[in-house]
């Protein structure tokens, strides 16, 4: 399983984040930025991914969308 937190800039862009993920149906949640990482916006979106596969669907599908976001994993 990939976890992550995926950093956008603005506060409309972590509610529009929501919204698509929810909808491919992807494990979210809204949540404060973490203090290790930095962002323009106070909250962050901490998803869960099953697989490497549907952690490139969420990677794309934010892309596509023209959602401006880094994207933080426990991948190494």
């Amino acid at each position: 399983m990939i976890k992550g937190y995926i950093l956008v800039f603005t506060t409309s862009s972590a509610f529009e984040s929501e919204a698509i993920l929810k909808d491919l149906g992807i494990t979210i949640k809204l949540v404060p930025t973490p203090r290790e990482f930095s962002s323009d916006c106070g909250i962050a979106v901490y998803f869960e991914a099953e697989n490497e596969a549907e952690f490139n669907k969420i990677k794309t599908t934010l892309n596509t969308q023209n959602i401006e976001c880094e994207i933080k994993t426990n991948l190494k």
